[in-house]
Parts: C-alpha cells; structure tokens; sequence
C-alpha cells in the first residue's frame, strides 16, 4: 500500500495539483528534459518498479500527492533512493499543519477526501522522516499561499507571501526539493580555472610555487587569457613549457569580463567538477582541497567560499568594498530565500554539467552579469541545487591591482542584476 488517496481525487486535490503543476513549469529550464510527474497511485507504482539506474539518469522527480497522504513516507524515500542514481532532485510537498481546522471544515463539505487516513505533521516532523532517509532538503519554496484560484485575490496574496517569506507559515502547503546525502564516493578529475586580465606579476612562477604539492587531488589547470594588454598571455605559455608534469591549458576570452571568461575556461575543461581560482591567490591554493573534500563528500552542489567569517587580514580588502559585499549578501539572501554570506567571493567549485544550467538561466533572464558571482548562485537557487558557505582566510593581493575597480560602476551593475532576478523570483513568476 502506498497512499490512501482513491483514484477519484477531491475537489480541493485537484485544484492544489493544477496549482502545484503550473508552478513546476514556471520554475524550470528547458533543459529539464528528464523530469517526471507521478501524480497518482499507479503511476508511483509504475515508476517503483524499474531500475532508473540502469537508463539515463533521473535528475527530477515530482511527487504530486502530497506526502500527508503516503502510508509509509520512509519506506517510499527508501525505494526511490535505492532505484535512483546520485543526481536524482525529488520534488515533495505536504498540507501545512496551520490549515488543519480548514481541512476539518471542508471534510465535512466534502471537498478534501481520505482527511481521517491522512497525517498532517510539522516541518519538525518532516525533519525526522528525513533524517531516517538518505534525503536532506536543497531547496524549500515558501511563497505557496492558497491552493484554489481567486480572480485577483490570489495574485495579490501571492505576491504578498513572496515578498514576506516569514509569512510561509500560513501557507497552504510546504514544497521542498530534495538531495542525496549519501552518493558513490570515486576519485574526480578537478579542473581549477583561473581567468587573467593583466595578472603577468602574479602569473610567473604561479604553478611552481603555489600548486606543486599542494594539492591532494588530480587536476588540471587551465588559464584563460581574458584580452590582456600586457606579458600576460606569453607569461601563461612559459608556465604551460615549464612544467610539463602538470596538466595546463591555455584559452583566450572574449574581453567582456570574469563570467565570459569563466565561461571558456568551462567549455575547455574535462574535470567532473570546476573550481574558480582568481590569479591573484588572494585565498590561497592549498585552500581548494577543503572545496574538493566539500563537493567529492557531496555536501553541496556549489560551494561558495566566504571571506567574511575569518577576521579579514589588513589591507586584503578595501573598507567600502567590505560593506559593499556585506550589503549585497543581505539582499542575495532575500531574493534567493537562501542566507550566503559572501557573493563576491571569486572562488567557488561546483559540478562542470550544472554550469551549462547556469548559462542557460543567464540567458533566459537577460542577465549580464560581469563578474559571474550572482548568476552562479541566483541560478544554482533556481534549479533546487544545495549550495553552502566554505569559510576561507583572505589575504593581501601581492601583484597588480584589484580588477573591483570603477566601484560606482560595478555597484550599478549588480543592483541591475538583482533588480532583474528579483523580478523573476518574486513578482514575475507567480504559482497562479
């Protein structure tokens, strides 16, 4: 037995699925090819029965019934797990315990059926069913407010609730996805990119002395010359020649800022996974280990390293761009439901197939984003991924000078940015 649903769904059961479906398809990319709908018995009783291991791997199941209705929630986590490969998204919602006294009202109207089988339990609860899974929550949607459409009211209380998160406790339903804890654990090729603008001083010697035996994991490196002016490029060639034990490769970027760049030393790479590495080595190399460890040991999909839990060395950043950084990490957080202590941070590592996901947010959106820092993570919130914070210490640049110039500027952009994905994630896409 696995729900107490009939095949004959309530009134209320079929209003909260057209709500719940409309949602998923506002909140998705086209690249969500492989998502799958089970939004009955038969079909979750279909879906237990193959091995999706064995095909093209399942990265997004969405489960219809609500979890309330599942007479074994543990047993049904179980089976999916053991069927799933490690990149499966599972896509769950249950009734808020705040609108049980609704539910008893509309039983007695018959609009909701099964309300006596059915359990209604707290965000607590749904923590213990977790816990005793191998499913942890990567993503929770707390703007889902009414499960029915009202011509006006229901915009107007969905905008409200989108844009007064603390207010999710009233809603409806609680939709979360959700993530592996535990995946096959093997040896990953890492490809760390550093993106040069004029860096010809930090660059010589760059791999002799801050990569050799430093680094615990297999990797290769790859440089991306974004247009330098200066011995940059001849200065990554000499590195290239020098040492031929190291795997290196040389791209060359468009000119149009660190998230193009970024972007070429991707399409260049062969790692599993990708780390960003500014050329200054204002965090130092040895320092990506703690990245590897995070994404190998699949505690996150994108760790974001954060410069501003450890006391900030003198000198290493600027006082305007300190508050700069910490003003944007509070509003990040706001627009994305998602506390991240330092966006700016220029080193993050995450899976190399989730950035062609980053990309294609990008362009859906219209964002151009020079730096690349706000993409990443707006985008990484948008598909249901776990990103967390990895503490790092941040030293003084020792060569050059910072490319976080035209200050004024580069505020004015990325205020752009975040008024562009505040629109998308708080008033354009609504559930109704």
């Amino acid at each position: 037995m696995i729900l107490f649903e009939n095949d004959k769904k309530s009134f209320l059961r079929q209003k909260w699925e057209h709500v719940l479906i409309n949602h998923i398809n506002t909140n998705q990319l086209k690249s969500d090819k492989k998502k799958i709908l089970l939004k009955d018995k038969k079909e979750i009783e279909d879906f237990l029965t193959q091995n999706w291991k064995s095909k093209d791997n399942v990265e997004k199941i969405v489960v219809l019934p609500p979890l309330n209705n599942f007479y074994d929630v543990v047993k049904f986590m179980k089976k999916v797990d053991e069927i799933t490969g490690d990149d499966v998204i599972l896509v769950v919602n249950f009734f808020s315990k705040s609108w049980l006294p609704i539910f008893k009202i509309f039983s007695k109207i018959s609009l909701i059926r099964n309300y006596e089988e059915s359990l209604f339990f707290s965000e607590n609860i749904f923590k213990i069913f977790l816990e005793a899974s191998n499913f942890e929550v990567s993503k929770k949607i707390k703007n889902i407010s009414m499960p029915l459409k009202i011509p006006f009211i229901s915009n107007l209380i969905n905008l409200i609730f989108s844009l007064l998160p603390f207010l999710s406790f009233f809603s409806f339903s609680k939709l979360y996805y959700l993530r592996k804890k535990k995946v096959t654990l093997k040896e990953n090729l890492i490809s760390i990119i550093i993106p040069c603008k004029n860096e010809e001083g930090n660059l010589k010697n760059i791999i002799r002395e801050n990569f050799k035996d430093k680094l615990s994991f297999k990797y290769e490196v790859i440089f991306v010359d974004d247009s330098s002016s200066d011995k940059t490029l001849s200065i990554m060639q000499e590195e290239k020649d020098n040492n031929n034990n190291v795997a290196i490769k040389i791209a060359h970027g468009p000119g149009e800022g660190k998230s193009r760049a970024v972007d070429i030393g991707v399409k260049n790479s062969t790692g599993d996974y990708c780390m960003i590495l500014d050329a200054d080595i204002t965090v130092k190399v040895e320092d990506l280990d703690l990245f590897y460890n995070a994404i190998r040991n699949n505690n996150a999909d994108l760790i974001n390293g954060s410069r501003l839990i450890y006391k900030v060395e003198k000198k290493s950043m600027r006082t305007l761009n300190f508050f700069g950084n910490i003003f944007f990490s509070i509003l990040v957080s706001y627009i994305s439901e998602k506390y991240i202590s330092d966006v700016l941070c220029g080193t993050k590592c995450f899976k190399r197939k989730s950035w062609y996901k980053y990309e294609e947010f990008r362009k859906k959106y219209h964002i151009n984003d020079i730096w690349g820092d706000f993409n990443i993570i707006f985008a990484s919130c948008f598909i249901g991924e776990k990103i967390i914070d990895l503490p790092v210490r941040y030293y003084e640049r020792v060569q050059g000078i910072s490319k976080m110039g035209k200050r004024f500027f580069n505020f004015l952009n990325m205020m752009k940015v975040c008024l562009q994905v505040f629109k998308c994630f708080k008033l354009k896409n609504k559930l109704i």
